[in-house]
């Protein structure tokens, strides 16, 4: 299946709710790895979808645009939004851009993970000014502790 197909299918079943959807588009020990909820791996993707997507969110939509490949990897530039359920955030609307990067095998995605301006988001959820530092400060560190990112400090 080309990529565009691919990548389209997998973000219209997580918007839909349809966990095992979006787990069919991974290999069995693939990884989908969420800029907010961390990674899942081959059927904890599902459990993602439903458990954490649709507990704290509703009304999605993902839009992809220029989704292209080489054969083993995917990139997609995406807009997303949904309507926030999280305490003191109900009902505000949250909107942000990102960039997915999929490693491709046998016509799947082997590993997902995601480039992403979530602060925006966060911003019209209404999060509080040190809420969003404290997930900065996560990100910060994640990327640091990165092997590919080590001899640039």
């Amino acid at each position: 299946m080309p990529f565009r197909e691919l990548i389209t299918r997998m973000t219209q079943a997580a918007c839909a709710g349809d966990g095992a959807g979006v787990a069919a588009c991974f290999t069995p020990d693939g990884v989908y790895h969420d800029v907010f909820y961390g990674a899942f791996e081959g059927g904890d993707i599902a459990r993602m979808i439903t458990d954490y997507f649709h507990r704290d969110a509703q009304d999605f939509r993902w839009d992809v645009h220029e989704a292209v490949s080489e054969g083993q990897t995917g990139l997609a530039r995406y807009v997303f939004s949904f309507e926030s359920r999280l305490d003191g955030c109900q009902g505000n609307r949250a909107l942000f851009e990102g960039a997915a990067v999929c490693v491709l095998k046998d016509g799947l995605i082997s590993h997902y993970s995601e480039i992403a301006d979530t602060l925006t988001g966060q911003r019209m959820m209404g999060f509080s000014d040190p809420k969003m530092i404290r997930y900065i400060d996560r990100q910060t560190q994640a990327l640091k502790a990165r092997a590919e990112c080590v001899s640039h400090l």
